[in-house]
């Protein structure tokens, strides 16, 4: 049975959601709680919601508020869902990343522009489901998405102005998708240095590839919390965790200064579904 959801047609730019992966967990100051009922869970997804200076802010944590979520069991599609039926159009992702070469260095920032995800297949679209969305336009059955550019070019712009000073800001890099819980071994962590990627995570483009499917812009500022196997002598979650609360309130300054400049009006094709 195919599902039709349509989202609020107040949709605002002024709304903005920030989420949250290991070690970032926080971000607006007194929000409220939101329970949101989707489709593709018994269990409600819980998002943050506080007004600031005129705009509508969002937080969601990855992993829960007390990273009770490893990462192979994030409810991926009942999560983006979420944020699609708020009328959300934009969301900032952190993202914890193991490093793939020693010119990228624990603590770094990386603006991630391409990813690798040969083994979680994801989609909203497997033939049962179908959105109307804003515009009016009605997308349903299978669709094969372009994903020549899958990060929100604008949201990356933006992030590139604000942290072009920071020398440990890299404007570009792939990501490779690990399933997890588990970190990777050396030989896997070599098979991806050939393939070109740069950093390897284990959940950053399940989300991006969900938002393209329902025209939400997507961005991400990686934080390089360690060197990843082969690399270093081991690699362990407690590390990980240390370096992203070092880079934390950092993480929240650059965010509000993204949120500050966004435009009201989209300059990207995110929203692929919007005739030209």
């Amino acid at each position: 049975m195919g599902l039709d959801i349509k989202p609020s047609s107040n949709a605002s730019y002024n709304s903005i959601a920030i989420i949250g992966g290991s070690g970032f967990y926080d971000f607006l100051e007194e929000p409220s709680k939101i329970s949101v009922t989707t489709p593709f869970s018994s269990k409600p997804v819980i998002i943050y919601r506080q007004d600031h200076e005129g705009k509508f802010l969002y937080f969601l944590p990855r992993h829960g508020g007390n990273h009770t979520i490893p990462p192979h069991k994030i409810n991926f599609k009942a999560n983006i869902f979420a944020l699609h039926s708020l009328s959300i159009p934009r969301v900032i992702a952190t993202s914890a990343v193991g490093s793939l070469h020693p010119s990228i260095r624990p603590g770094d920032y990386v603006l991630l522009d391409q990813f690798i995800d040969l083994v979680r297949p994801v989609t909203f679209f497997d033939g049962d489901f179908s959105v109307t969305f804003t515009q009016g336009t009605k997308i349903s059955g299978v669709v094969h998405l372009d994903m020549t550019e899958p990060y929100c070019p604008e949201i990356r712009n933006i992030l590139s102005v604000i942290l072009k000073s920071d020398l440990s800001t890299h404007n570009k890099g792939t990501y490779a998708t690990t399933m997890g819980p588990r970190f990777e071994t050396p030989a896997e962590i070599k098979a991806f240095q050939h393939m070109g990627a740069d950093v390897v995570g284990m959940t950053n483009s399940s989300e991006a590839i969900l938002c393209r499917e329902l025209g939400i812009c997507y961005g991400v500022i990686a934080v390089v919390t360690n060197m990843a196997a082969g690399l270093q002598k081991q690699v362990n979650h407690e590390e990980v965790i240390t370096i992203f609360e070092t880079r934390s309130a950092n993480l929240k300054l650059i965010f509000h200064k993204v949120i500050a400049n966004l435009p009201m009006h989209k300059s990207c094709s995110c929203a692929w579904y919007i005739e030209k």
